[in-house]
């Protein structure tokens, strides 16, 4: 404890030395003027005793016995101890036991004669000019009686008086200083024991202050200092209790706001960030950490932010907003905005949702929905025609009812094949479809996949071949893990996709390898090649480059949407790399057989 800079020890040793020292001085002061006095007070009552007797003594002279004074004065002082002197009514001296009285001046103007004269007896301490010492003198009229003598006079030096005095004023102070000490020493003793237990409970509550919750201090005695400390640590415990809660309550909001996929921001009044979460700077682009404290429009660039973040500190109910961010990448936002209770008019939370998959999904579902009904209305257009031609008559006309026909049957079929891809595409997104997962060789699945398709490539004059593996040999071909079918629908559909884009003349590959650790399949054509801007859209469902070229050649448009699928079902990945007028790469990677499978 630092007592040194305790204001409240000061305060008390201060107010304790002070009455100490003040009580001491005035005790000293009274006991040494009362001793003071006293003596005085015993001296001139021994001095008027002694000229009462001297008075006795010379009252019954004769004047004829004056010259018997002066040796009748210095017995009296052998006896009394005294000086006397023995004055005329007049004022003269007659006799002194000190001096002879011949050469001594008229007395009649001193005090004490002058006041015996006037009331009979008189007191007074002077500087004696006869003897050059400081005396008490006592004087007293003679009353009665045929005595030359009209005044006794009695003095006493007070020189040896003062030396008493003043060795008593030495022992007075002495111990009046000494019990000075040892008051101020109770003092202090009495101020530290004060201002010791009020100096632990400031500095227990400045580190409480600091955030030190549960501080405790050590109660001392029974009276009110240590009720007061006992409940400073009740106090102190139950703080440390509800801040820990509160602590708690706020890591597990914070935990939460965190792990929500919406963005959070909330402002006060003047729109400075009170907190936002990870998800709100990602979807708002500005760094969290920095971004705190600031005015949003300081970190938010966005005008439509900005004008939602202006209309907060007016509503008096939520509302919401939706809004397209224009960036680097368009994004699509859901903005919730609700007054925030206990803060000054103005704050607001602001929840960000980024909308953007829904409303791509929302697109793609339109557009499928377009495609579906585009892709079933042509066929079923065709066979309407077809029947309603047959009806109209031609099936009587042998020679041409055979190709409405065979119209009927061939979109018909095309029906089929787009209802079974849209059954098959479902399954593999619903998870119905199972697969089989087992080391599937890819050699062989390639070279049959190759020799299905061979009279096709022929038809086009199409050179259609297996690629050696990296190292040169086919033998070495990989093994995949995978389901059989669904690899050999992938490799199917791709080279199909191939021989499809792919001019007369033009040459298909089909290459496999390991890399990496994965099964590598590439199905690489020199065909017309696909535009940069479509090549992330390639895998959608009935999304085609050119829609008019692909429905001349047929197909459902479904084709690398299932092989996507599939190749995810089985935890693989595919991408598509081409160049217009090069050719186009179809990359499919797969899992390859687990070492325990293969060593089993």
């Amino acid at each position: 404890m630092h007592l040194a800079r305790s204001r409240t020890f000061w305060r008390l040793f201060l107010s304790y030395g002070l009455l100490v020292l003040v009580s001491t001085g005035v005790l000293g002061f009274v006991i040494i003027n009362r001793v003071e006095r006293y003596e005085f007070e015993q001296v001139e009552e021994s001095l008027r005793v002694k000229a009462i007797l001297v008075e006795e003594d010379v009252r019954e002279l004769s004047a004829d016995q004056v010259p018997r004074l002066q040796p009748r004065v210095v017995a009296l002082f052998r006896e009394i101890k005294s000086r006397i002197t023995l004055l005329a009514a007049d004022g003269r001296v007659l006799a002194d036991s000190a001096e002879d009285p011949a050469a001594m001046e008229n007395h009649a103007t001193r005090r004490e004669i002058m006041d015996a004269k006037d009331r009979g007896t008189g007191t007074s301490v002077h500087l004696s000019q006869t003897t050059g010492q400081t005396m008490m003198y006592a004087a007293r009229r003679v009353e009665g009686g045929s005595s030359p003598v009209g005044f006794v006079r009695v003095a006493r030096s007070i020189d040896s008086i003062q030396d008493e005095l003043a060795e008593l004023r030495r022992v007075v102070w002495t111990g009046t200083g000494a019990t000075a000490l040892i008051a101020l020493f109770l003092a202090a003793w009495l101020a530290r024991r004060t201002a010791l237990p009020l100096q632990e409970l400031t500095d227990g509550a400045q580190r409480i202050a600091s955030g030190a919750y549960g501080h405790k201090v050590y109660p001392m005695g029974a009276d009110e200092v240590g009720t007061l400390a006992r409940a400073f640590n009740a106090m102190s415990e139950r703080l440390a209790d509800q801040f820990a809660r509160v602590e708690e309550d706020r890591q597990q909001l914070r935990a939460v706001l965190s792990g929500m996929v919406e963005g959070v921001v909330a402002i006060d009044a003047d729109q400075r960030i009170l907190f936002a979460n990870e998800r709100a700077g990602q979807l708002l682009e500005f760094v969290v950490q920095t971004a705190l404290g600031r005015k949003l429009w300081e970190v938010v660039r966005q005008p439509t932010i900005q004008e939602i973040v202006r209309r907060a500190p007016a509503a008096t109910e939520p509302f919401h907003e939706q809004l397209d961010w224009s960036g680097p990448g368009v994004r699509s936002l859901d903005v919730h905005v609700a007054p925030m209770s206990g803060l000054p008019t103005g704050g607001a939370v602001l929840v960000l949702h980024d909308t953007s998959e829904l409303r791509r999904l929302e697109r793609l579902r339109q557009e499928f929905v377009a495609n579906v009904s585009h892709e079933l209305k042509t066929p079923l257009s065709v066979i309407k025609v077809c029947v309603e031609t047959l009806l109209d008559g031609a099936v009587e006309d042998a020679e041409n009812r055979g190709a409405f026909l065979q119209q009927v049957d061939e979109q018909a079929n095309r029906l089929h094949v787009l209802i079974l891809d849209l059954l098959s595409l479902a399954r593999i997104e619903s998870g119905a479809e199972l697969f089989q997962l087992e080391a599937v060789p890819l050699q062989p699945l390639v070279d049959s996949c190759v020799e299905r398709h061979r009279a096709r490539a022929d038809s086009k004059k199409q050179q259609l071949e297996a690629l050696p593996s990296a190292n040169g040999h086919t033998t070495d071909a990989p093994t995949a893990w995978a389901d059989e079918e669904a690899l050999s629908q992938i490799v199917d559909n791709l080279v199909d996709n191939a021989l499809k884009y792919t001019p007369e003349g033009g040459r298909i590959g089909v290459r496999y390898h390991v890399e990496d650790g994965q099964v590598c399949l590439e199905v690489t054509d020199n065909g017309i090649g696909i535009p940069e801007r479509d090549l992330p859209r390639v895998f959608e469902r009935f999304y085609r480059v050119d829609k008019a070229r692909s429905r001349e050649m047929g197909g459902t448009g479904l084709g690398l949407s299932i092989v996507k699928h599939l190749v995810q079902a089985m935890r693989g990945t595919v991408r598509a790399e081409s160049r217009v007028g090069e050719g186009t790469t179809f990359t499919v990677r797969l899992p390859s057989v687990p070492a325990t499978t293969s060593a089993g």
